[in-house]
């Protein structure tokens, strides 16, 4: 039987980190230790240093496949089999074979990927090397597209890659990527403009290299269980720092969590958890306050909190231990109480631990020695339980007795007798808990004294077996009876957990689907708790009294009187309370109300923030137009009338004759002067009218392409030197037409100033539920103590004031705020300026996932 081949493959998270290389590379090293080595198939997608790799190399050639009226290269898989190589490249693992939907029947490769190409390969025993993206992988084709916007069409099934015998991940900085794609080095330089602003930006490569990383991670852990399964090693295996904090829920208990974390450290290597065991077998439980204490003292130490429910500690413990591969176990030693590990408890770690696991074992000092059961007396029971239940522990053992009598019984019937007043005790524990039982017991004592030993009718007992049986009867009686009423205890406290839980996940989940909805959140609180209405009501310093501001019954009743019944109040916090009417909730329903309340506050608490920083947002709008225009105004308003003013003081000389045509020329100017001057005053008046508040931004639904072509007639000058890239499919966007192309303009010409020598690109995408417009030159760029004032009126890019004022950017950047946009600053790769005008698609969706921040922000922040 032929021995089947080794599949390695090369995997990158993004084209030209060096995949294709890599696999060369590796084929001239196996072709100089002598190994036969054929290149089945490599693309080298244009790059000359991949293709000066393949030479010295035995290359196969390709078969041409004819499809849709043009010609194309695949590998020759017949070829490749009758060659037999010892190892095989086969570059593009993903690749959908060309053609293959249309296969001739009398074809010999009825294959449609080329990864089942590969398999045949391995099947004949032939060694493959091939490449990989990871994006290409089917399980993450949805995260992918998510992240790129752009779906990928060919994919390879997740157990192609898994079954591969080696994956070697090429890893490139995105920025090192970014700059060999400015370069050429990856795709031709028509192309790279575009792929930097879409599929190449900074965040996708990173979101793609972590998929990448974390995707080998996982297939790494996989072969370290894979290894331990097949050697049967159930050791814990310390690949990983992880240091395990019992804690048993004492105060004390901060000591070893707080040993735990110096023990750590803060290398990011060490994992710190901390695990109390809950018990399970009637012993008093740790109040939860303490417990909450220490899980936040554990989650301020960088730890991770861990709640374990377990009647064996030691099993329970090692078991957890053990399954998240610990290297370290800290425990507590004292006396008495087995949750505080005593020596013999933590003699019984030590030794199941075993070699695997170090076991630190840190003095708590000493404890009370004795267990601490839950109080005896139970009043949790209903009335008429509680009557029943004394009514059977006094009269079942009188009734029982007076039946007996009937049948004149012997001195043989005190151990059925016995036996009778023990199920009347377990009967009386299960309906009103253990007093009653124990009535019961006292009572059937007497009883069996009185009636059953002998001498009868008498306290005294001369038969030493009578006496023996009935201080037995008395402790078994006793013991049952507790046990009873401890399960049946338990079971009731199970049941009520398991309804307050119930409650609790259909009130989260009604949280969940209606977000901030708080007549729905109230609606939800009356049916839960049967209520007949829920109010929030909020005290009105002014009128001295409460009023209400939502109301489960809608707000059509907040005017209207409210419901008689009983009343309860929940305090939310200063002039805020939630009240309701019908019936009074208990002390768990008023505490889970409590914590719902506590959420319609924070609601409220946001609604008036949102509703702040809306009204501030409209103010700081209208204030950034109008300063924007302001300065607009005063950075155009010095033209034309210069303009004028020479026309005019040329035309009035008396001393200097001009020629007809020099006339024409400065009426012309002093017209064009005037228009300028006019669309001046026209801005002061849409500026006067934005800071009354009289004019807003004329929103509207726009054309990318429609946009750019206005903006390219309007300043033909610059225009000559701009290609477009914008795609059919982009959405339109929304904003107000005349300030997005004062935007464009103002970028364009700004362009064209610091960077004359160079080409201007002009590229649009769409960006989750934005639309992304980029003016990319390669000109000398800005500097990093330029990026604070980039934005700054009167500021400039050089020393040298020809080029105006240093408004434009000013202008473009309000503009863009006031449109609920951004304009923000890039560092082209391989030098120049890239700047991203960023607006909202128009279906009036807000960018999802984005923060709309100018540069400068950005700066601040990060001092």
């Amino acid at each position: 039987m032929t021995r089947r081949g080794t599949l390695k493959v090369y995997l990158g998270f993004a084209p030209g980190v060096g995949k294709t290389y890599a696999m060369l590379q590796e084929a001239h090293e196996l072709t100089k230790r002598g190994h036969d080595v054929l290149v089945g198939l490599v693309e080298d997608h244009g790059r000359a240093r991949t293709k000066a790799l393949t030479e010295g190399l035995e290359i196969l050639p390709r078969i041409v496949v004819e499809h849709k009226g043009a010609q194309f290269e695949e590998m020759d898989l017949a070829a490749v089999l009758e060659r037999a190589p010892e190892f095989v490249l086969v570059d593009e693992l993903a690749h959908t074979i060309v053609g293959a939907g249309q296969v001739d029947a009398d074809d010999e490769n009825p294959h449609t990927k080329r990864w089942q190409d590969v398999y045949t390969l391995l099947d004949a025993g032939i060694n493959v090397i091939s490449t990989l993206n990871i994006q290409h992988l089917e399980s993450l084709n949805d995260v992918v597209a998510a992240v790129t916007t752009t779906r990928q069409r060919e994919t390879v099934p997740d157990q192609v890659l898994r079954d591969a015998d080696d994956v070697v991940l090429v890893d490139l900085s995105p920025d090192a990527l970014r700059i060999r794609l400015s370069r050429g080095e990856i795709y031709q330089p028509d192309r790279a403009e575009a792929a930097l602003s879409n599929y190449f930006r900074l965040g996708n490569l990173t979101a793609l290299r972590e998929l990448s990383l974390l995707w080998l991670a996982d297939k790494v852990d996989e072969g370290l269980e894979k290894y331990r399964q097949d050697q049967e090693i159930t050791d814990s295996w310390q690949t990983r720092e992880r240091i395990v904090v019992a804690v048993t829920g004492r105060p004390d208990s901060e000591i070893l969590i707080r040993r735990g974390a110096r023990i750590a450290g803060r290398k990011a290597s060490r994992e710190l958890i901390v695990v109390h065991i809950a018990e399970d077998d009637g012993l008093a439980s740790r109040a939860p306050e303490t417990l909450s204490n220490l899980q936040k003292l554990t989650e301020d130490l960088d730890g991770e909190w861990r709640v374990l429910l377990g009647g064996d500690v030691v099993e329970t413990l090692i078991d957890f231990a053990t399954n998240v591969s610990a290297s370290q176990l800290i425990i507590g030693t004292s006396g008495g109480n087995r949750l505080t590990l005593s020596g013999r408890i933590s003699r019984k770690i030590i030794d199941r631990a075993g070699k695997g696991i170090d076991v630190h074992i840190v003095s708590m000092g000493k404890q009370d020695s004795h267990l601490s059961f839950k109080g005896l007396p139970n009043t949790n029971f209903p009335t008429p339980r509680r009557v029943a239940g004394w009514l059977v522990a006094i009269a079942g053992p009188l009734a029982l007795t007076g039946a007996v009598q009937l049948l004149n019984p012997s001195e043989d019937y005190l151990a059925p007798i016995l036996l009778g007043y023990l199920t009347i005790a377990v009967f009386s524990t299960l309906l009103a808990g253990v007093w009653p039982a124990l009535a019961a017991v006292i009572v059937g004592s007497l009883l069996a004294n009185w009636f059953f030993t002998d001498p009868v009718h008498t306290f005294t007992m001369s038969d030493p077996e009578n006496v023996a049986a009935l201080v037995l009867f008395l402790v078994i009686a006793l013991a049952v009876a507790w046990v009873v009423s401890a399960a049946e205890r338990r079971g009731r406290e199970a049941r009520r957990a398991q309804a307050q839980a119930v409650v609790l996940a259909d009130l989260a989940s009604g949280v969940l689907r209606e977000g901030d909805d708080v007549p729905a959140l109230l609606r939800r609180l009356e049916s839960t708790f049967g209520l007949d209405r829920v109010d929030v009501q909020r005290y009105s310093t002014g009128r001295k009294k409460w009023f209400p501001l939502y109301s489960s019954k809608g707000h059509q009743v907040l005017a209207e009187p409210t419901p008689g019944g009983d009343t309860s109040r929940i305090a939310l916090g200063e002039n805020l309370r939630l009240t309701l009417w019908g019936v009074t909730p208990s002390p768990s329903q008023l505490a889970i109300i409590e914590a719902h309340g506590a959420r319609i506050t924070a609601m409220l608490a946001r609604e008036d923030v949102d509703a702040m920083r809306r009204a501030t947002a409209a103010l700081q709008a209208g204030n950034r137009v109008g300063s924007a225009l302001l300065t607009a105004v005063s950075h155009d308003l010095r033209t034309p009338l210069a303009g004028i003013k020479a026309a005019v003081s040329s035309l009035t000389l008396d001393d200097v004759e001009l020629s007809p045509k020099m006339q024409r020329d400065l009426i012309e100017m002093i017209e064009q002067s005037t228009d300028r001057l006019d669309t001046v005053v026209g801005n002061l008046l849409d500026m006067s009218r934005l800071n009354s508040n009289a004019v807003t931004v004329a929103r509207t639904a726009m054309n990318v392409d429609e946009l750019v072509d206005a903006v390219r007639r309007e300043i033909p000058e610059a225009a000559s030197h701009v290609t477009v890239d914008i795609p059919e499919s982009l959405p339109q966007v929304s904003g107000d037409p005349g300030l997005t192309q004062r935007i464009l303009a103002n970028l364009l010409i700004n362009a064209r100033t610091y960077a004359p020598h160079s080409d201007i690109h002009l590229v649009a995408g769409s960006v989750q539920d934005c639309v992304e417009i980029r003016v990319i030159d390669h000109g000398p760029g800005i500097s990093e103590e330029q990026l604070a004032d980039l934005f700054t009126p009167f500021q400039h890019l050089t020393d040298s004031g020809k080029h105006g004022l240093g408004l434009g950017l000013a202008v473009s950047h309000g503009f863009a705020e006031a449109m609920d946009g951004a304009l923000t600053y890039e560092q082209t790769p391989g030098g120049g300026a890239t700047f991203v005008l960023t607006l909202r698609n128009a279906d009036g969706t807000p960018p999802s996932g984005r923060i709309l921040k100018p540069v400068k922000e950005k700066k601040e922040s990060a001092q």
